[in-house]
């Protein structure tokens, strides 16, 4: 099969999927290194293929200085239409090969979403596009950006724990904090904590707010997984935070009535490796989206 081809100028050359995905990566992450540990190659092999791209095109699509690097009016150009021939690449390959090796989608998300919506999410996914298996991997949000940019995972669901996101947000979680419908918080005694480890986001906005209204606090319980945590909980020792929306039956959330600062919202938002072009995964993302938005019911969200 011939590749597509271009002629500009007195240059000719193909545009292969290799040149088209170093691009869209660098494009989106914003540099080379970056965009070398999305697609899991050297450093060296993008900014070859980067030059190559350049020279078929004959024109610059990037400005690099020693700071930063940004597109061209040329690059944001190209950029449009190199996202469209990847994403057209993909739906030919999957138009013509039915009998192909079902495409595989690693999906990554915080385990706690995992119970609640996600058999019900895969199961709408898989009547609508069944010759896609998603792979799923339980992790927290800080992990599971870890292991995309490692090139581990295509799309990955997260707590957002930085203001310069470039992520897609798809969710707002209100947060609140939470205990057993029994317990009782003494006024007088610091706030027993069941929270997550140090890299998770919710643990530190709850020992912000209590810090600043000088309240004491000791964390008695820490875990990796909600489960743990809501042993500590469900035997009425200890306060957590979860999202409003994800609150258990057996728990009550704990007012500014007792003694307790309000806590900001959670952004929920999706990371999507620079080189996933397939149309299946945008519709994944979307049905992702739609499920957050429509209201989940369980426990909490480990951040």
């Amino acid at each position: 099969m011939e590749s597509i081809g271009i002629t500009h100028g007195s240059t000719a050359g193909g545009l292969d999927g290799d040149l088209l995905a170093a691009f869209v990566a660098v494009a989106e992450t914003g540099g080379f290194t970056a965009a070398a540990q999305y697609l899991h190659k050297t450093q060296s092999t993008i900014s070859l293929r980067i030059r190559t791209l350049e020279t078929r095109l004959d024109a610059r699509l990037l400005h690099r200085t020693s700071r930063q690097l940004s597109l061209t009016a040329d690059g944001r150009t190209f950029l449009v239409y190199a996202r469209r021939l990847l994403q057209l690449q993909r739906e030919a390959m999957s138009a013509v090969g039915p009998s192909a090796q079902p495409t595989t989608l690693r999906f990554g998300l915080p385990e706690d979403y995992a119970e609640t919506w996600l058999p019900g999410m895969l199961r709408a996914f898989a009547a609508s596009h069944p010759s896609v298996r998603p792979h799923i991997h339980c992790r927290m949000s800080t992990e599971l950006v870890e292991q995309l940019e490692a090139g581990a995972l295509d799309l990955v669901l997260t707590v957002r724990h930085s203001a310069a996101s470039n992520a897609q947000r798809v969710a707002t979680e209100p947060l609140v904090w939470a205990a057993h419908r029994d317990f009782e918080l003494a006024p007088d005694q610091p706030v027993p904590l069941a929270i997550f480890p140090e890299q998770c986001i919710y643990r530190r906005r709850a020992l912000e707010a209590l810090t600043g209204i000088d309240r004491a606090w000791q964390i008695d319980y820490t875990s990796q997984s909600p489960t743990g945590l809501r042993v500590a909980v469900d035997q009425c020792r200890a306060v957590t935070i979860t999202g409003r929306r994800t609150l258990p039956e057996a728990w009550r959330v704990l007012g500014e009535d007792t003694g307790l600062p309000p806590l900001p919202d959670a952004v929920l938002e999706i990371h999507r490796s620079p080189s996933v072009q397939h149309p299946a995964f945008d519709a994944f993302t979307t049905l992702v989206e739609q499920t957050l938005n429509e209201g989940i019911t369980g426990s909490a969200l480990p951040g």
